[in-house]
């Protein structure tokens, strides 16, 4: 028996998305400006423009990788970016994590990334995050809001090396009162776990109340005296943890023979994945859970996942995976299509369009190979024209049937297929 196949194909260059606030990888021609691509400048200087760099940078397990990258001079113009959609935060937490290498710092200090409250805002600046040298190593540094000589912001006791590229988290948590809200930082944290103890924290303001919305991110360019050289890349802002290395998805299939069909999937990686619901749905209905694949935890490893769908009827489906992490997090992959073919029996379907004029369309199904008599007949049952007499394959067949040569009427047409036998009423108008 000839067996049909359907097989569909999605290449996904992004992972599954939920709660994803921005993505930022530079990925614009070197020496642009980054106020060209979506980027909107912070207070009124215009002198040393934020510019693309061709040196992207790559952390390992890091899935933003790909692209440019931003230099940070000195004494420069400030930029800041809006959330996709024009999204904000008010409540909970959000993370903006990073990729940075430092060529150059300062003894003093200064802050070079941190969240906004609005494209067009130029003063209210939250968690800021800090580089200064320290014994030839750069110190990262800390602070909720602006400082002064007694708000000071907090860095770390462990430096890190200078032209080396860091991994740099950074956490606002929005708490009930006025003010109370903390920051955090996390500088090189492991991927493949749930979320660490932070390298930093900080909640002290100096004057007023915190926030009431995040909306952007940042670039700083401070004074030569305080400020670091630097290139930027990677930046990803996101309600959750999991969402800096979520599952990643490398590619989605879905393959139809006979009457099931195979999903096949890869994850590049994987953190906090309890795993996969698979759903699928008859065209243009709505989802139902087919089965669960156990995810892999937590890993930065390449894995393969399947599942078959048995005894589906003839007709396009649609699939889907609900991913499910261990705290409850859902996210929804893209989805995929496949058409069943055959459909176990044979069948043969009502003409379409019906009533016509001059010609239609006869559609049946072999659920295996066999010899194949279309004929038409008038109603007194004499008949009329052999439309179609061969042996056929298995599978899903039409038949165009003009009746330029017939008078008005009603019709009918019968298919004979092995021991098979099904006749239907057709109307030619004219």
């Amino acid at each position: 028996m000839r067996i049909l196949r359907l097989l569909i194909i999605m290449a996904i260059a992004l992972p599954l998305h939920a709660q994803i606030l921005l993505e930022e990888n530079f990925d614009y021609p070197a020496g642009d400006s980054l106020r060209a691509h979506g980027w909107n400048i912070t207070g009124t200087s215009t002198l040393n423009t934020v510019l693309v760099s061709n040196a992207g940078l790559t952390y390992p397990g890091y899935p933003l990788n790909s692209g440019n990258s931003a230099v940070l001079q000195t004494t420069g113009q400030d930029v800041n970016r809006g959330f996709l959609n024009n999204d904000s935060v008010t409540s909970g937490s959000v993370y903006a994590s990073f990729l940075v290498n430092i060529s150059a710092a300062q003894t003093a200090g200064d802050y070079f990334f941190h969240f906004g409250i609005a494209t067009d805002n130029s003063s209210i600046f939250l968690g800021r995050v800090f580089a200064k040298l320290d014994n030839g190593n750069v110190a990262f540094g800390l602070s909720k809001s602006s400082t002064n000589a007694t708000v000071l912001p907090v860095y770390t006791t462990t430096t890190y090396p200078l032209n080396t590229t860091h991994l740099i988290v950074l956490k606002y948590t929005f708490f009930p009162e006025a003010t109370d809200d903390s920051v955090y930082l996390f500088i090189n944290p492991v991927l493949n776990s749930s979320e660490p103890l932070p390298n930093l924290a900080h909640s002290t303001l100096t004057t007023g109340s915190d926030p009431l919305v995040l909306k952007t991110v940042c670039l700083r360019q401070g004074s030569s005296a305080n400020a670091a050289n630097l290139i930027l890349d990677g930046i990803k802002v996101s309600r959750s943890w999991s969402m800096i290395v979520p599952v990643e998805l490398t590619s989605f299939t879905a393959s139809a023979k006979g009457r099931s069909v195979t999903l096949n999937w890869t994850t590049a990686s994987e953190i906090n994945n309890k795993g996969f619901y698979v759903e699928f749905a008859k065209k243009g209905s709505e989802f139902r859970e087919a089965l669960f694949i156990e995810g892999k935890g937590s890993t930065t490893e390449k894995n393969d996942y399947s599942a078959v769908i048995p005894n589906l009827s003839y007709g396009r489906y649609e699939f889907r995976l609900r991913q499910v992490d261990f705290d409850g997090t859902i996210t929804y992959s893209p989805v995929v299509e496949a058409t069943i073919l055959t459909t176990g029996s044979f069948v043969l379907d009502q003409n379409y369009p019906n009533p016509f004029n001059p010609s239609t369309t006869i559609t049946f199904q072999l659920p295996e190979d066999a010899d194949v008599s279309l004929k038409l007949y008038n109603v007194m049952g004499q008949e009329i024209k052999t439309v179609l007499n061969k042996r056929m394959t298995a599978g899903s067949h039409s038949i165009a049937l003009d009746a330029d040569d017939l008078s008005a009427g009603v019709y009918l047409y019968q298919l004979k297929a092995g021991s098979y036998t099904s006749t239907k009423k057709l109307t030619l108008v004219k």
